[in-house]
């Protein structure tokens, strides 16, 4: 095994020279690997005067790293805006990137590799998952400011950088072939899993349809509003910034609701199945609703409970799709069945939601 001074070693003098490309005026002194993200490689950058974050964009993910990078300049300039018309401090409550030396959103190398660089927001940390209720409840604060104060922006002027990330009617549709190709011969190790996804695949498509009928509008939406994407302040556990905005893109607010319930108000039980806890969920949407109750249509706040449904749906479906393709995206070093049996927690976790249905409308209705 290799020691952290030979990672040193080696890397210095590469990330002094990314980092000189950047409009920074500090000295560099080294570089750290930073987080466990499972997406892009990041770094922190330590110089004389200031920290800084560098991140190299995953170009397997992110085939288009400069709509990416688009996206969220002018996302971040938009909320800088905001936050200065609100009296507050933009260098923490949004992401601060920075421009190359020409005047470019990030740097490529002559390999191809796309580098960008935001300063990195002190006394802050994410957290891993929703430990308790008042850290779901300043997430949701968060994730439901970041939408209030995207309101106003034309959603228009954003690149899709994942195409049809939530269609969950498209993710039905990529099932059935995956089904019929079968190209591993798993089908036959989950007909119930099967069964279960073909029994509510009519209900899939409700937020699209409500969509086109004008019913719910185009939003700027994050797309991935697990907890470790919002920095909380260390001292106080109060959100401060929103992060992780390689997938804000136009949508619909209700997948970003609903997602975050399902990553964060799923549990284990006793008996060792997945459901949904209900403390968690009012938690979480007691604090979102703090900021978005006046800014929702009629259809959205209906179909609120139906959103944690559906996206849960949507995730069980990836799972189970991948598995049968031959575990081509989520899994890496794991056991054959590892997409299987994170299909099962999420299907686990939609009949739960079943069940509590009407209390879960019941604690919704309570906020409004």
């Amino acid at each position: 095994m290799q020691s952290e001074n030979w990672w040193k070693k080696e890397n210095m003098k590469d990330f002094r020279a990314i980092v000189a490309k950047f409009q920074i005026e500090d000295v560099f002194i080294e570089a750290r690997p930073l987080g466990h993200g499972a997406i892009n490689d990041t770094y922190e950058i330590i110089c004389e005067n200031d920290h800084y974050v560098l991140q190299e964009i995953n170009r397997m993910v992110f085939k288009h790293p400069a709509d990416v990078m688009n996206n969220l300049f002018a996302v971040t300039e938009h909320l800088k805006k905001k936050i200065e018309e609100e009296g507050g401090d933009p260098k923490r409550e949004t992401l601060e990137y920075i421009r190359t030396k020409e005047g470019n959103t990030m740097h490529q190398t002559p390999e191809k590799s796309y580098y960008r660089m935001y300063r990195m927001i002190q006394d802050a940390e994410a957290m891993e998952r929703m430990e308790t209720e008042e850290c779901a409840e300043h997430a949701a604060q968060a994730f439901g400011k970041f939408q209030k104060r995207m309101a106003d922006f034309d959603s228009s002027r954003l690149s899709e950088t994942l195409p049809r990330y939530h269609d969950t009617r498209y993710q039905m549709k990529q099932l059935l072939n995956a089904i019929r190709a079968d190209v591993c011969g798993r089908a036959s190790a989950c007909q119930p899993q099967i069964m279960f996804v073909l029994e509510r695949s009519e209900k899939l498509g409700m937020i699209k349809e409500a969509m086109k009928a004008g019913q719910i509008p185009v939003r700027v939406t994050h797309n991935d509003t697990k907890c470790s994407n919002v920095l909380m302040k260390k001292s106080t556990k109060q959100a401060v910034c929103v992060i992780d905005l390689d997938t804000v893109m136009p949508g619909c607010a209700l997948y970003d609701y609903g997602d975050a319930i399902r990553s964060g108000a799923s549990v284990q039980r006793e008996d060792g199945t997945a459901g949904l806890d209900l403390s968690m969920f009012e938690a979480y949407t007691r604090g979102y609703l703090s900021e978005m109750k006046d800014s929702l249509t009629v259809r959205e706040k209906e179909l609120m409970a139906y959103s944690a449904w559906v996206m849960t749906m949507e995730c069980g479906i990836r799972y189970l799709t991948d598995y049968l393709s031959g575990d081509v995206h989520f899994t890496h070093g794991e056991t054959e069945d590892a997409n299987l049996k994170k299909a099962i927690r999420q299907f686990q976790v939609v009949l739960d939601m079943e069940h509590k249905k009407e209390k879960m409308e019941e604690i919704i209705r309570r906020y409004f």
